[in-house]
């Protein structure tokens, strides 16, 4: 899969609410391109998590 394609994987799951995909999809459009958009969208959908999910989510 492209970068974009992770993204729009990533940018799908965080609409469902799917945050595990949401950020491994991130996670690997960033293995692909460390300049991605995918750097911001991640660290946008992991400063919900900590701020919401504080129990669902366990780094």
């Amino acid at each position: 899969m492209s970068e974009a394609d992770w993204i729009a994987k990533g940018k799908e799951a965080y609409a469902r609410m799917d945050w595990k995909e949401c950020l491994d999809s991130y996670s690997e459009a960033i293995k692909l391109n460390p300049q991605s958009e995918a750097v911001e969208l991640r660290k946008m959908a992991m400063s919900i998590i900590e701020f919401y999910n504080k129990d669902q989510y366990n780094p």
